[in-house]
């Protein structure tokens, strides 16, 4: 038997992986991913990734492998669809001053998680008073949860896409269009321009809505505001309210209180809410499946 140094050493060196793997589904076109534990000894791993398209039951095998410490990976079968491979970075660079996170993966279905607590906790603890702290307090934390998902949403999908990074540039309201980089910005830091992008997104307020529907239009092709006018507005004004909610106690700038935040309000703004996460997360994965068919006809699918 080893020393005890020599088997600690051996069970650091076993430690796993966590290994993120996605790619669009060879047969419906939905994205396909899941993160893996990958053993940190094995250069050679096999798994099992379904796709994430609810209305079917897509399942491949996926080999990972690992050469001069760079992993690759390919579908069983289907040898020609392009797989990304990411490792979670969890060491910390001296030299990145970046102050936010990365996007946490897997966003919609923590999103749809929270709305559930959520929905549980308007049951459970709102009051009928239109007024009630305890309402606003509900109200607040609804926002933050839609908040960080549109962040974490978008965000990703941009940092790991350049024609979505290409459609946002457009978008006047970034600021970003009229930028000028020197050839020799870019030679010292190529990823220059994505950098941009994710600073100028993250210092972005998520909760203004019509911003954020603007950005989805942009990026992915279609709006996500209410197309009911009632529940459009709704959506809209409520940017104000959860102002005043979250700065000024609930009152408003001319000195009035909001006594219509009732649980039927949470109900509704909540169901308007996920509605609106729905049609994003259908904008983009309408977008992948767009782009996916788009490359069966370059030379390099053929």
């Amino acid at each position: 038997m080893g020393s005890m140094s020599e088997l600690m050493i051996q069970q650091w060196e076993a430690e796993p992986d966590d290994v993120e793997v996605s790619f669009l589904c060879p047969h419906c076109g939905h994205p396909a991913a899941a993160w893996l534990k990958v053993p940190g000894d094995d250069d050679d791993y096999v798994d099992e990734v379904s796709c994430l398209n609810p209305e079917t039951d897509h399942e491949y095998t996926v080999r990972l492998r690992r050469k001069n410490g760079i992993r690759s990976a390919s579908i069983e079968g289907h040898p020609g669809i392009p797989v990304s491979v990411r490792d979670l970075d969890t060491t910390h660079d001296e030299e990145d001053d970046w102050d936010e996170p990365l996007p946490e993966p897997g966003a919609y279905g923590i999103f749809r998680d929270a709305m559930r607590e959520w929905n549980g906790n308007v049951s459970a603890l709102s009051e009928i008073d239109g007024g009630s702290s305890r309402n606003r307090m509900l109200f607040g934390t609804l926002y933050s949860i839609v908040e960080a998902y549109f962040a974490d949403s978008i965000i990703g999908a941009a940092l790991e896409n350049v024609k979505i990074q290409k459609q946002l540039i457009k978008l006047e309201e970034l600021g970003l269009h009229d930028k000028q980089i020197t050839l020799d910005t870019v030679l010292e830091k190529p990823t220059i321009v994505r950098d941009m992008i994710r600073a100028t997104l993250q210092g972005l307020s998520f909760h203004k809505l019509i911003m954020v529907s603007r950005i989805s239009e942009t990026a992915f092709g279609k709006p996500i505001l209410p197309q009911d006018k009632d529940d459009r507005s709704l959506a809209i004004k409520s940017v104000d309210k959860r102002h005043d909610c979250v700065h000024r106690n609930g009152v408003d700038k001319q000195g009035n209180k909001h006594t219509d935040i009732t649980q039927d309000y949470l109900r509704k703004i909540g169901s308007i809410f996920e509605k609106m996460a729905e049609s994003l997360e259908g904008a983009m994965s309408d977008a992948r499946v767009k782009e996916f068919v788009e490359s069966l006809g370059s030379p390099g699918q053929l």
